[in-house]
């Protein structure tokens, strides 16, 4: 993938990272906001925060490759490690809520949903993108 995707990929998804990071603590802040519960927005803001961290890693990288530097491309890479690597330990965390839910009983009142946040479905934006170039970045790893 050239370097110009990567840019536009990078951008979509610091954007969209930044974007859910601040509602996530507005939300924390404030309290449920209305029209915005499509989102899975929490109200965690330690969540939050890592929204915000992954988006900033994306955004320096999108800064970067716009300025035709050599990392641009790096800290693309690493803000798709780190929205996956966020994104499986909510999975995780997704499951220990179920087995929880399931072994006190409170399965039946449980759902999904309850347990959604933004770093699990951007996480699935994080998983197109190292699938697109995953390889090519490991490649570059193991010859490094």
């Amino acid at each position: 993938m050239n370097d110009t995707a990567k840019l536009v990929y990078g951008a979509v998804l610091g954007v969209l990272y930044i974007a859910a990071g601040l509602l996530q603590m507005v939300r924390a802040v404030v309290g449920p906001i209305p029209g915005l519960e499509a989102f899975y927005l929490t109200g965690n803001l330690f969540g939050g925060f890592v929204l915000l961290v992954v988006g900033a890693v994306f955004l320096a990288g999108v800064r970067n490759l716009a300025a035709g530097a050599g990392e641009g491309a790096i800290f693309v890479s690493v803000g798709v490690l780190l929205s996956v690597a966020f994104g499986l330990v909510e999975l995780l965390a997704l499951c220990a809520l179920g087995i929880d839910a399931y072994l006190v009983g409170e399965w039946v009142e449980w759902s999904v949903a309850d347990a959604m946040n933004p770093l699990l479905y951007l996480a699935v934006l994080g998983a197109a993108g190292y699938l697109a170039w995953g390889r090519t970045f490991l490649r570059g790893l193991s010859a490094a």
